[in-house]
């Protein structure tokens, strides 16, 4: 049986969930495809395995912009593509000339089963890269992305990373955060992670009065989780201290790395 390049789910008005087959439930990126009057915007673009600018304009026809939360391997795979590519300037270098290490997949991280051969038969975890992509523009705090019909503010949200941003929809209250904050173990001990940084990040998003959180990775969550797992950070837990052990924590608690998962259900607290 075929595989379909990309699996979608509807999540509300005008807003779609997007995700890899065959990538590890624990490392699938989300990848946020928003509907747009005069443009479309994609958060986000995965780890690049399969073409991801056709797949999008199957449906579409307007301009899309792709913007990047941050430099790393499962969310900068695919920014290539595209003509209008936006990120933080602190992590343009990385983008324009990527390598193993400045996007972090070097150390434990090839040597994890993140990708299924069954479905992406062509990958080699010694060989696997990300394609350079210069950013055609910058994105810091403040800045205003206009669609015409929705208007998100910029949110420099350091820590994880430098350049690590959010889209943040003050009307409604919903915040796109990539892996600033997300339902599960956060990484602040990367060559670029500032874990006091991170700190004051986190003591921020509880500020905002935030309903909903589409995040880079796991199910969307609403204010009481994002609470709990800011507390949980906070107070010295939540995060992941050695690769290889959280990784086998996984497979214990997920038989099957690769099932997909069905978040139609999603709810808000």
């Amino acid at each position: 049986m075929t595989q379909p390049l990309y699996v979608q789910r509807r999540i509300s008005d005008g807003i779609t969930l997007i995700q890899e087959p065959g990538v590890a439930n624990f490392m699938r990126c989300n990848i946020w495809f928003i509907e747009g009057r005069d443009c479309d915007l994609v958060i986000d673009t995965g780890m690049g395995l399969s073409p991801l600018k056709s797949f999008l304009s199957q449906a579409r026809e307007k301009p899309i912009k792709a913007i990047v939360t941050h430099c790393h391997f499962d969310h900068s795979g695919g920014l290539h593509e595209f003509d209008c590519r936006l990120g933080h300037r602190s992590e343009a270098a990385i983008l324009r000339a990527p390598t193993a290490s400045n996007v972090v997949y070097d150390g434990d991280w090839p040597k994890i089963e993140i990708v299924d051969r069954r479905v992406h038969p062509g990958f080699d975890p010694e060989t696997y890269a990300i394609t350079p992509a210069p950013l055609t523009g910058y994105l810091d705090e403040g800045d205003v992305i206009d669609l015409g019909n929705r208007a998100f503010q910029i949110l420099h949200l350091p820590g994880h990373s430098p350049g690590s941003i959010g889209l943040w929809d003050r009307k409604a209250a919903t915040l796109f955060s990539g892996d600033a904050i997300y339902d599960g173990a956060l990484l602040d001990n990367l060559y670029h992670s500032n874990p006091e940084i991170y700190r004051l990040t986190l003591e921020r998003l509880m500020t905002l009065g935030l309903e909903r959180i589409h995040a880079g990775h796991f199910p969307s969550f609403g204010c009481t989780r994002l609470d709990a797992l800011a507390q949980d950070y906070l107070a010295g837990r939540n995060t992941i201290v050695d690769v290889t052990t959280w990784y086998d924590a996984q497979i214990k608690l997920t038989p099957d790395l690769f099932a997909d998962q069905d978040w139609h259900g999603v709810t808000y607290d």
